[in-house]
């Protein structure tokens, strides 16, 4: 659906704010009289950093603030939420060794402890070591996968990190576990990665469509997102939004996409299922 993409960090923002003020104002200095400089100086220099001040405090509002957060507000049952990060491997050739011990570091992380041989699955030049550990109420699996790949002069492999971790009623805790991994990737010397988080909920019965609009309203709201385009088949409906408070996003029609929410009734179940996540939905709903 598109391609992840990256802005610029927090740092480089807030350095790039200052120096805008700074020649803003050395120009303003250079058109006004002395008299006239100091109060428009004054002005301009508190409509500049109250511009800067509400980026910074948007940005360092998202960074404490949880997504799950604006799921919970729903008041939702059957909460669970998923986790899923995909990272290339910079390196050409990840020895048997190399692998386990990337996924008892990865494991180690997020305090994990392996207590099983870590599975090996070959077929078709496909290569996947796997460690998969099923609790009550979570399950975490961390892979290897080895691809080949051909090109004029050889075969080269391509291994790509896949973490997925899913955890059931205390959805708040994934967002510690997202900057764990990710922390801990970095220190791998992974520069590339795709991260989605995913929260899930239900309803009892068939959820009014206009009640279906007023909770996915409430969850961009609650993001500071806008709307980008939404549509309704039979008893599903779906929403795409995006907000400036998460750096990666998709591309969609000529949008920018960052946030899903789907929302279908499961008849057996007699429930309406929520599903919320940025950037999109990664599994079948």
């Amino acid at each position: 659906m598109g391609i992840l993409t990256g802005k610029q960090n927090q740092l480089t923002m807030e350095v790039d704010i200052l120096d805008k003020t700074s020649r803003f104002l050395e120009s303003l200095q250079g058109i006004f009289s002395l008299r006239r400089t100091k109060v428009t100086l004054y002005t301009a220099t508190v409509l500049w950093l109250a511009f800067a001040t509400q980026i910074i405090m948007n940005r360092v509002f998202f960074n404490n603030f949880q997504i799950a957060e604006a799921f919970v507000k729903t008041n939702t049952e059957d909460l669970e939420c998923s986790l899923e990060i995909i990272a290339e491997h910079n390196n050409d050739f990840l020895s048997e060794e190399d692998k386990k011990n990337i996924i008892g570091y990865i494991a180690d992380s997020i305090g994990l402890k392996i207590d099983k041989d870590i599975t090996i699955n070959k077929d078709n030049g496909r290569i996947e070591y796997l460690y998969q550990k099923d609790a009550r109420l979570a399950t975490t699996s961390l892979k290897i996968v080895s691809l080949e790949q051909e090109n004029e002069s050889a075969i080269k492999m391509k291994h790509y990190i896949v973490v997925r971790l899913n955890i059931k009623e205390s959805i708040r805790s994934i967002e510690k576990y997202r900057k764990l991994l990710e922390e801990t990737l970095k220190e791998l010397g992974i520069k590339q990665k795709q991260v989605t988080l995913q929260y899930e909920g239900s309803v009892p019965g068939i959820m009014p469509i206009e009640d279906k609009k007023d909770m996915a309203r409430l969850l961009v709201k609650e993001l500071q997102g806008e709307i980008a385009f939404d549509y309704q088949q039979s008893d599903s409906y779906t929403i795409y939004a995006y907000t400036g408070l998460i750096d990666e996003y998709v591309e969609a029609a000529g949008c920018k996409i960052n946030i899903q929410i789907a929302m279908t009734y499961d008849e057996q179940l007699d429930k309406t299922r929520i599903y919320f996540a940025t950037p999109i939905i990664n599994q079948g709903w």
